[in-house]
């Protein structure tokens, strides 16, 4: 990737554990108030299956999801890039307590 020309930008490195025990790394561009989930929507296509079906809602909306952001557990909308390093370890968490009985995954994206 380029490095950016202006100094407030920042490339992150996403690292996100690959299924196989392994870990993968992404690189993009920090934008302003930038969020977990946006990191996380715009590297969907390329997120392996654990991260797919750790995020439910898609929307930010219902804090029901977790994730593990840089060793410590999170809500991937409520933790902000500018609140961490440029180096980000993700994994996914565990749902809030009793979320799978209540989604409706009409749009079958979870197994």
């Amino acid at each position: 990737m380029n490095a950016p020309t202006d100094p407030a930008l920042r490339v992150l490195t996403v690292r996100l554990p690959d299924g196989a025990g392994g870990v993968c790394e992404h690189e993009l561009l920090e934008t302003q108030d930038m969020s977990v989930l946006t990191i996380l929507r715009q590297l969907w296509g390329a997120l392996p299956l654990p991260f797919r079906n750790a995020s439910l809602c898609h929307s930010g909306a219902c804090n029901t999801c977790a994730f593990v952001v840089d060793g410590r557990p999170g809500v991937p909308c409520s933790v902000f890039t500018r609140s961490i390093g440029p180096v980000i370890d993700i994994a996914p968490g565990e749902h809030a307590r009793g979320w799978d009985a209540l989604r409706d995954d009409t749009r079958k994206v979870h197994g």
